[in-house]
C-alpha cells in the first residue's frame, strides 16, 4: 500500500524556487542540524518563522492546529498553520511551496500520502530548511523525526477491547463492518492490520476496509449505504476522526444495536460514548502532535538542539464510558487543554531526543 503514484503532483514551481535559493557560496546544512552556520534563520536576530502543513481541515486537524500555535508562544517563535479543505495532496503540497516563499525557517508536514511528499520534503531540506512530521509517516523522505502513535498496535488494542465488550454482551460471533477515509494511506492500513491481527482465534469476521471518503456528509452516507448492505454486523469500526461521530448519528438513526469503536476524540464522540452510543475511540493526542514538532524545531532553531533522529511516540489512550469524564474536560476547553498538555509535555517529552527510536515496524 506504500507504492502510490504521484503522477500529476505539481511539484515543479518548487524545485524552481528551491533550486535558486541554493545558489550561494555556502553549503545548505546537514538535514536535522542548526542551519545557523549557514547564515540562515536565526541569523540577524529576526523573530524564527516555523511553518506547519495539515493534510486537511476538520474538528480533528483543528486541534493539531492549536497545539502548534501553543509551542509557539511556549517557545517564542512564529507559527502559521495552514491545510487544505479538500484533503488532496496537490492543494497541500501548493501550500508547502508558498510557506518556502514565505521564507519559513522550519517546516512541519502532515504527509499524505507519504509517498508523494518525498520529493518536495526532500527539495525542502537540500535547501537548508529542516523538515518534521507527523500523523503520517513519509518513509525514503529527508525528514529525520516524526510524532505520532503506534498505528499497527493500536488496532490491535482497538480489537481486543471492542472484542470484551462483544462478548460482554453474549456475542461472540459475528461480522465486523471497517471503514476507512483514505484508502491507500499507510498509517489507516496499519490500523485495519492491527485490528484483524487482534481478532485472530475469534470467530469473528471483518469486511474488507470500505472506502468511506473524508468529507463529513459524504462520509455519513457512505456509512449508511455500507450499514444497510450489512444488517446482521455486531459491530462499525471506523479508522479516521470522523467516523465515529456519523455512526453515532447513523446508530441513532436506525435504532441499531452494533457496537461502535473508532478513533479519536472530538467531542461529538465524547459525548456519544457518555450516552452510551459509541462503546470505545482510541486518542492519539493531536494537540502533541501540534505542539512537539514546533517545540522541537524552535529547540533546534534558537538552541541549535538537534532535531530527535527517528520516532518520537505520542501515545495511545484508550477511552469508554468507564473514564470519559475525566479526560472530557481537556478535549472540551480550550484553556484545561492547554494547560492540561503544557504539564504534560514538560513531564514526558522534556528532552525529545533522548525519546526518539526507529520508526514502528510495517506488516
Amino acid at each position: 500500500m506504500r507504492n502510490l503514484k504521484s503522477a500529476g503532483l505539481a511539484i515543479a514551481p518548487l524545485a524552481l524556487l528551491l533550486f535558486a535559493g541554493c545558489n550561494n557560496s555556502k553549503p545548505p546544512p546537514v538535514a536535522g542540524e542548526s542551519p545557523s552556520a549557514t547564515g540562515g534563520p536565526a541569523a540577524g536576530g529576526a523573530k524564527i518563522k516555523i511553518g506547519y502543513v495539515l493534510h486537511g481541515l476538520n474538528d480533528f486537524t483543528q486541534v493539531i492546529k492549536r497545539g502548534a500555535e501553543d509551542a509557539g508562544k511556549a517557545a517564542g517563535v512564529e507559527v502559521e498553520v495552514v491545510g487544505p479543505s479538500s484533503f488532496e495532496a496537490t492543494e497541500a503540497i501548493s501550500q508547502f511551496e508558498g510557506m518556502i516563499q514565505k521564507k519559513k525557517d522550519g517546516l512541519a508536514v502532515i504527509p499524505m500520502p507519504g509517498e508523494v511528499w518525498v520529493k518536495p520534503i526532500n527539495e525542502a531540506t537540500k535547501a537548508g530548511i529542516p523538515v518534521v512530521s507527523a500523523n503520517i509517516t513519509s518513509n525514503g523522505s529527508d525528514a529525520v523525526t516524526w510524532f505520532g502513535q503506534d498505528e499497527y498496535q493500536s488496532g490491535v488494542i482497538l480489537a481486543t477491547e471492542l472484542k470484551k465488550m462483544l462478548e460482554a454482551q453474549g456475542k461472540k460471533n459475528g461480522q465486523i463492518l471497517i471503514g476507512i477515509c483514505k484508502p491507500g494511506v499507510a498509517v489507516l492500513e496499519e490500523r485495519y492490520k492491527g485490528f484483524k491481527k487482534g481478532l485472530e482465534g475469534s470467530a469473528y469476521t471483518l469486511t474488507d476496509p470500505k472506502d468511506v471518503g473524508t468529507e463529513s456528509t459524504a462520509n455519513y452516507s457512505a456509512w449508511e449505504n455500507q450499514a444497510g448492505k450489512a444488517p446482521q454486523i455486531v459491530a462499525a469500526v471506523g479508522l479516521c476522526s470522523m467516523d465515529v461521530p456519523n455512526l453515532a448519528k447513523l446508530k441513532t438513526k436506525t435504532h441499531a444495536t452494533w457496537l461502535i469503536g473508532g478513533y479519536d476524540l472530538n467531542q461529538d464522540t465524547l459525548d456519544a460514548i457518555r450516552a452510551g452510543t459509541v462503546q470505545i475511540t482510541l486518542g492519539q493526542h493531536p494537540y502533541l502532535q501540534g505542539y512537539l514538532p514546533v517545540l522541537a524545531l524552535a529547540q533546534l532553531l534558537k538552541d541549535k538542539k538537534p532535531l530527535p533522529k527517528g520516532w518520537v511516540n505520542v501515545g495511545t489512550e484508550i477511552v469508554t464510558k468507564a473514564n470519559v469524564d475525566s479526560i472530557y474536560p481537556r478535549e472540551t476547553d480550550h484553556a484545561a487543554e492547554t494547560k492540561w498538555y503544557a504539564d504534560d509535555a514538560a513531564k514526558r517529552f522534556s528532552d525529545l531526543g533522548s525519546l526518539a527510536k526507529p520508526l514502528p515496524a510495517t506488516h
